[in-house]
């Protein structure tokens, strides 16, 4: 199955390629992040800090998403409901407030939607990597450096969408810092991205993990590789009784949520959102952030690309 794959994306590079399929572009320019992977590469806060860098310059970015698993079908400005959404869209839209999030399947549909309403003046395309119907600017690949360390195995049997060799349509490599792990060596510019932990929160407060000490603590995750959440709870110094993993976007039951037990259930973010409107027992989640140390340069390589285009 996994040749059949790789014949089937190799037929599609040549189409587009040879110009036999069309993108298509945007009034505003678009800046996409994506990966060669399914999951788990940092790409949602490598969104929402790439979209806080933009409005700190001055733009108006508008993030396009998909909505993966989300109950509505129509074009949606995202607003106050996850299911509609999906929980990636609404955390975004969570954490950056009055930055727009537009999803839909057809991201260049979703883009003239947001441009009919002149909701802002630079898209962020957030998984858009193989979305190559639409023209982007800026190409950024996310890379777990484990991931491109251990092979090429591709879909259906393993977990790559698209061949190594495939990176060198990108303009930029963001790579996961993985402490014993170097990053690859690619033909295109590469950051290192640390991922940033701001601690516990419950709802939008935060909480030290004082307030629970002597308790039982059970940690729990429905993302794509739930043991680095585990690992990060534990450099807070929290030692839970049990960290048990769901499947990643698992939309959790009161039940499945009483069944963990303990006295502080502890999740992620992402988690945090599918949780909202449940009556789930209380829980705190880890808040973090994506980190760039060269964070200007990614930003200068970005915008010189985009006045290189004549995007600006």
């Amino acid at each position: 199955m996994s040749t059949a794959f790789r014949f089937l994306l190799q037929a599609r590079e040549k189409l587009y390629t040879s110009g036999i399929l069309n993108t298509l572009r945007l009034h505003h320019p678009v800046i996409s992040v994506g990966n060669l992977t399914v999951g788990g590469t940092g790409k949602t806060p490598l969104v929402i800090a790439l979209a806080e860098g933009l409005r700190d310059r001055g733009f108006r970015p508008v993030i396009l998403s998909r909505g993966y698993r989300r109950t509505s079908r129509e074009i949606l400005v995202v607003g106050s409901s996850w299911e509609e959404a999906g929980d990636e869209p609404f955390l975004i839209k969570r954490r950056l407030g009055n930055v727009p999030v537009v999803v839909g399947a057809d991201r260049y549909r979703a883009g003239l939607h947001a441009e009919s309403k002149q909701l802002g003046d630079v898209f962020v395309l957030d998984d858009g990597f193989q979305h190559r119907r639409l023209h982007r600017d800026v190409d950024i690949v996310t890379i777990d450096p484990i991931e491109w360390a251990a092979g090429e195995a591709l879909l259906p049997t393993g977990p790559w969408r698209e061949p190594k060799s495939a990176v060198e349509r990108a303009h930029v490599a963001c790579v996961q810092e993985v402490p014993g792990i170097a990053s690859p060596v690619l033909p295109i510019p590469v950051f290192t991205v640390k991922t940033e932990t701001h601690g516990l929160y419950k709802e939008d407060a935060p909480v030290s993990p004082d307030e629970f000490k002597g308790r039982s603590v059970v940690a729990f995750a429905g993302i794509s590789k739930p043991e680095r959440f585990f690992a990060a709870v534990k450099l807070l110094g929290i030692h839970p009784a049990r960290c048990v993993g769901f499947r990643d976007h698992h939309r959790y039951s009161p039940r499945e949520i009483k069944q963990l037990g303990g006295d502080v259930l502890i999740t992620t973010e992402k988690d945090a959102v599918r949780l909202a409107g449940i009556n789930a027992a209380d829980f705190l989640y880890l808040r973090i952030s994506a980190n760039i140390p060269d964070f200007e340069r990614l930003m200068s390589i970005i915008l010189n690309r985009l006045n290189c285009s004549g995007a600006l």
